[in-house]
């Protein structure tokens, strides 16, 4: 028995085992959670339960730039909506996203965090402290 218990962590790495990753750059669970209870009931419907969104419709939120890129420029995003935000030249769906404003700063925090965590996209939390700064600076 003992032999088996020594020779498990060689096999599982000749295998491939990989212990389960943790929540990457300090996302918390609770946050995640919430995060996708609020995507679920403002965004699951144009974007999709899977993020992959609906073609010449609304764009997907897998693997995407402005996801995963400057998290100031996202909050605006949704505070103001795409067209005050970001340029003219990007790509244009025929469903136009609402201003998410009436969201409080931790439900846009919590959100964001999910989306930028999920889908692919890896990228570090966004707090509502960093939501209330930015709403303050855009006047939303």
């Amino acid at each position: 028995m003992k032999r088996f218990f020594l020779g498990l962590p060689v096999a599982c790495l000749l295998a491939g085992c990989t212990p389960a990753p943790e929540t990457p750059q300090g996302a918390s669970p609770q946050v995640l959670e919430a995060g996708h209870q609020i995507y679920t009931a403002n965004c699951a419907t144009c974007h999709q339960v899977d993020g992959y969104g609906v073609e010449n419709m609304q764009p997907a939120l897998v693997n995407d730039d402005i996801v995963a890129g400057d998290p100031q420029m996202l909050v605006r995003v949704l505070l103001k909506g795409p067209a005050a935000v970001l340029p003219p030249d990007r790509p244009h769906y025929s469903n136009t996203m609402p201003v998410f404003a009436r969201l409080t700063d931790e439900q846009i925090a919590d959100v964001l965090t999910f989306i930028r965590h999920d889908y692919g996209n890896q990228a570090s939390p966004i707090s509502a402290q960093q939501v209330q700064t930015i709403r303050a600076q855009s006047g939303s």
